[in-house]
């Protein structure tokens, strides 16, 4: 069994040999001139800015920017970005704001509510431990480096530290307004959500259709696979990179996977035909005891808090709940996107629509590569009989509505297409997907079946 994260803090400290003295005999003690001096380049540099303006210009991390174009001030956006304070994330936040602002005596009483409400946050702890210890005089910086102190202790810090510094620079740097993910410019009104997974920055975001257009909604720290992205066989511990969709909602084993479960079409039919494996990666909370989570800590599965995956079980609607997992997000203007979808796919689409819609089987079956295995239409004999069908004008189509589109490029160009089919001869509309493949300069269909 592992141990807690109280535990973890109280081992530090006794293989350290510093005793912090009682909260109440500390109020109003604490040297102000040491916080207060290295507020900054403690409760900053603690968590992994170190120095704010050189950390958030590498390559991973680019520097922020403001609504004029130029670079934002880490320490100010910081102090300066709107907090949810009902949740943890967001006090533990607060906690390092009060301390930039040399609120000292604020601080310690956040972080000391927080730890009484959340006692499995473990970076809450962290912090907890290392303002009594700087309050005692006996630590000269926030989160300072324990690995001299054993290897599972300094393993473990430099985890909370990880996590720390993701969660701070998702404040530090947010999208910009009036932007989405190239990816999700082609979704249709009628699609009320999507998400999106920026690994890098181990953020989930979740758009709403508003009546207006896709807006972001919310947005929250996650953990992915224990050794990164590019998921590729069974048990390698690794979170897929491409566009999937959720399925229905399912609640079950809340000790080992939180409140809600939302699982994802790994492998889907691209996935498939390039021969990657594995199963089970699902959006789940997080684990009985396990607030705090490293970004690198899970099987392959996205974790969320179980706070904040419970308000997205409750909204996100399956099947057509697009997801998109990427090693970066690139963020587009709405308001001088340019259209993202290739030029060759939507003439390809635009004649295989007219093709369907007029049952020309003689023109539809040259959109289809030859030998398809899977789906319910797109299977080799089920195609020959559905086109032999269209032949005799057997199989109409009222209307095709094209829900979303969602391009993926990877090692070749890939656009998923969901779509709803309306027939005259059918009493309810059906849900199906389609995978096209640029390949030769040509696109086709490699799937087209029915949905859930």
């Amino acid at each position: 069994m592992s141990a807690s994260p109280i535990d973890f803090k109280r081992e530090a400290s006794a293989k350290l040999s510093q005793r912090a003295q009682p909260v109440h005999e500390l109020r109003g003690a604490m040297n102000p001139v040491v916080l207060i001096a290295c507020a900054v380049a403690a409760v900053l540099g603690a968590v992994g800015f170190v120095s704010a303006r050189v950390e958030l210009s590498s390559p991973s991390l680019p520097a922020p920017t403001s609504q004029g174009g130029k670079q934002a001030e880490p320490t100010s956006s910081l102090l300066t970005a709107q907090l949810d304070g009902k949740t943890p994330e967001g006090q533990l936040i607060l906690s390092y704001q009060q301390l930039a602002r040399g609120q000292e005596a604020q601080a310690l009483a956040t972080i000391e509510q927080l730890v009484k409400a959340w006692p499995d946050f473990a970076l809450a702890q962290l912090v907890y431990g290392d303002l009594l210890m700087a309050r005692s005089g006996q630590m000269p910086k926030l989160g300072a480096d324990l690995s001299a102190v054993g290897t599972e202790i300094g393993e473990r810090s430099a985890t909370l530290r990880a996590e720390s510094k993701l969660r701070l620079a998702a404040l530090v740097e947010r999208p910009p307004q009036d932007a989405l993910p190239k990816e999700l410019l082609n979704l249709s009104p009628t699609v009320r959500h999507a998400i999106v997974v920026d690994t890098t920055r181990a953020r989930l975001y979740l758009f709403e259709n508003n009546g207006k257009g896709m807006r972001l909604l919310s947005d929250t720290y996650v953990s992915i696979g224990k050794l990164g992205i590019g998921k590729l066989a069974e048990g390698d511990q690794r979170t897929p990179l491409g566009t999937y969709h959720v399925g229905p909602r399912r609640d079950e084993a809340a000790e080992r996977y939180g409140v809600a479960v939302l699982p994802l079409n790994y492998p889907n039919e691209y996935d498939r035909a390039i021969g990657r494996g594995g199963s089970s990666i699902w959006l789940h909370g997080e684990r009985a005891g396990s607030y705090a989570r490293g970004p690198l800590s899970t099987d392959g599965c996205i974790v969320l808090s179980n706070d904040e995956m419970r308000a997205l079980a409750d909204k996100v609607e399956a099947y057509e709940t697009p997801v998109v997992i990427a090693n970066h997000v690139e963020w587009v203007k709405k308001s001088a996107a340019k259209p993202a979808l290739n030029a060759g796919f939507e003439k390809a689409y635009g004649q295989w629509e007219q093709a369907r819609l007029k049952q020309d089987a003689a023109v539809l079956g040259g959109f289809y590569e030859p030998g398809l295995q899977r789906g319910s239409d797109s299977e080799v004999e089920r195609l020959k009989h559905n086109l032999a069908s269209m032949t005799k004008h057997e199989l109409p189509v009222q209307s095709l509505e094209r829900l979303s589109v969602l391009p993926w490029q990877d090692k070749q160009a890939v656009v998923v297409v969901t779509y709803r089919e309306v027939s005259p001869i059918e009493a309810k509309p059906k849900l199906k997907r389609q995978y096209w493949r640029e390949q030769d300069g040509r696109w086709r269909i490699f799937f087209d079946g029915l949905v859930g």
